[in-house]
């Protein structure tokens, strides 16, 4: 549903699809979801949230006990009958068996409005069960009511839109509904394992204020007896197509090897190392065995000639570090100056802006882990 929503509103997914097409598929979705984890459990409510913020969506997203039938109704006719060229979509998030079918929870997009029998086309239903198939709109509200059995929580509604701006920045202290997107990262793609967010956060709210970068290490590669640990928190986007992408990603990297560099004394020079680096200096080329986060990286699914990007676990723990701090804490850092100069090549203000990004992602990622709880 995410998917066919992001492709509707021409969101760029900054990667290739297949050949020259740029459309989104599945595996290009970043930010909460373990995919391989998603198609086998499916994914909650404020998981949809996270993964479509992540996207660099704008989302408005409401529990249907927190809503009544007729601002439903409002929204319904916003987003399918005001538009001569839709700029927001809607999406449920319901139970099936009040509609009468089979199985529990679905997210699926509403296609159209039916004013005159106040009819919703229901859209993406799993068609090896049911087509698509229009529904009495005060029966699809009641089915937003139920909660999720995993989550203790109602399900509900989410509105998303899309303006191609990322000058805002998710305040993780505000709620669920409100209008704010994420912007989209170059670098990573964080993993669905709430559990080790949750670990993590209790760890940095028993540390705080005194989180340092040397704790941050000794935390995500278990006090250096597991340098890979760190790619169970996030994994390393796809190489990106567009040249102006990779001039980012080379310059992100630049600025954070300078502001590592700051912090040599606490960071362990073989966290530097990538995988590729390693296995050629120690005379093995095989990419048998290698951990993500490496060159030897794993093909997109639907184009083989798409690797992920080369990265050391030194520079996602940084990123980490940085994401574990407060806002003014990591603007701080980024715009200090003592950088070496040849550091600072390529690196502009955008840069750094960038860089705040990627934090700004993994901060709310570990932020929002217990949202369901």
């Amino acid at each position: 549903t995410l998917v066919i929503i992001l492709n509707a509103l021409a969101v760029d997914p900054r990667r290739s699809w297949k050949g020259p097409w740029r459309w989104y598929e599945e595996s290009m979705l970043n930010c909460c979801v373990d995919l391989d984890l998603a198609k086998e459990t499916g994914i909650t409510f404020s998981t949809f949230v996270c993964l479509a913020k992540c996207q660099g969506l704008d989302v408005h997203a409401v529990h249907g006990p927190d809503s009544t039938v007729e601002e439903f109704r409002q929204v319904v006719k916003q987003t399918c009958t005001h538009q001569k060229l839709p700029s927001s979509f809607l999406v449920i998030s319901y139970t099936r068996k009040v509609l009468g079918q089979t199985g529990t929870g679905h997210f699926s997009p509403i296609g159209a409005y039916d004013e005159a029998s106040d009819n919703v086309l229901i859209l993406d239903t799993a068609r090896f069960k049911y087509g698509p198939h229009w529904v009495p709109l005060e029966l699809v509200f009641e089915a937003l009511i139920p909660e999720d059995p995993d989550t203790g929580q109602s399900r509900g509604y989410v509105v998303l839109s899309y303006d191609g701006k990322q000058d805002e920045i998710f305040n993780p202290d505000t709620c669920h509904r409100c209008n704010s997107h994420l912007p989209l990262s170059v670098l990573f793609g964080s993993k669905q394992n709430d559990s080790l967010r949750k670990e993590y956060k209790d760890f940095l709210e028993s540390l705080l204020p005194n989180v340092t970068f040397s704790l941050v290490i000794s935390f995500w590669t278990k006090d250096r007896t597991n340098d890979n640990y760190i790619w169970e928190l996030v994994q390393p986007q796809l190489q990106p197509v567009d040249s102006a992408d990779v001039d980012m990603v080379t310059s992100l990297r630049r600025l954070l090897k300078g502001l590592i560099a700051r912090k040599q004394s606490d960071m362990p020079s073989a966290l530097l190392l990538t995988w590729q680096w390693r296995n050629i200096n120690n005379g093995n080329k095989s990419d048998v065995g290698c951990p993500p986060g490496g060159s030897c990286c794993t093909p997109s699914p639907n184009n083989g000639s798409v690797r992920t990007l080369e990265i050391s676990p030194g520079e996602a723990l940084y990123i980490v570090y940085l994401a574990s701090l407060s806002k003014e804490q990591r603007r701080c850092i980024v715009y200090e100056d003592g950088i070496d100069a040849e550091m600072r090549i390529g690196v502009d203000d955008t840069v750094r802006e960038q860089l705040l990004a990627e934090t700004a992602l993994v901060s709310y990622a570990i932020e929002t882990c217990d949202w369901d709880v």
